[in-house]
């Protein structure tokens, strides 16, 4: 079990560098009409301070979990209260990423798609930058890569309670009374 969580909390970190949000739009060259298409893309370090925290806590929830097992010998009451602490941790993430997901505004609420009027375009921001926690339109923008993220975490974090709940069913049986 400990080894999946690893796997998963590896899994989390590579896809953190996978596209989590991208940008695509066409310019249409002015009298000929020639339309080219354009796409810019982010990773979770790059495209939202929520998505790197939620990356960071479930990968240290991982890590940290797996890590119990090596002071079982000398405190055994020490790991059991930190696997709950880490699947809380995993849990955090889960929640940060899906709650920073939902602050992202709607296709459907004004200016969802994020449009900018060129004297507001300032500080060095060109149309089609992707500029770090200023998302927009959700459901046309976020990449795979969150979505893939998503899925490692709920993995995570259900692989953890499943230990944990497994671990202490053994020690119910094991417990003499």
């Amino acid at each position: 079990m400990e080894r999946s969580i690893a796997a998963l909390g590896v899994l989390l970190l590579a896809d953190s560098f996978l596209p989590w949000y991208r940008l695509s739009w066409t310019v249409s060259r002015y009298g000929t009409g020639q339309q080219t298409h354009h796409v810019n893309t982010a990773t979770a370090w790059h495209s939202s301070s929520g998505w790197s925290l939620a990356v960071l806590l479930g990968v240290v929830a991982a890590v940290g979990y797996v890590t119990c097992g090596v002071y079982a010998d000398r405190w055994p009451t020490l790991p059991a209260r930190l696997r709950w602490l880490f699947l809380l941790t995993g849990t955090t993430g889960l929640l940060v990423a899906t709650v920073s997901w939902l602050a992202i505004p709607s296709v459907d609420a004004p200016g969802g798609y994020g449009f900018v009027a060129a004297e507001e375009i300032a500080g060095g921001v060109s149309s089609g930058d992707i500029v770090r926690d200023h998302l927009s339109a959700r459901e046309v923008n976020v990449a795979w890569g969150f979505y893939l993220a998503v899925f490692i975490m709920t993995a995570l974090v259900l692989l953890m309670l499943l230990d944990i709940v497994r671990r202490a069913d053994r020690n119910a049986v094991t417990s003499p009374g």
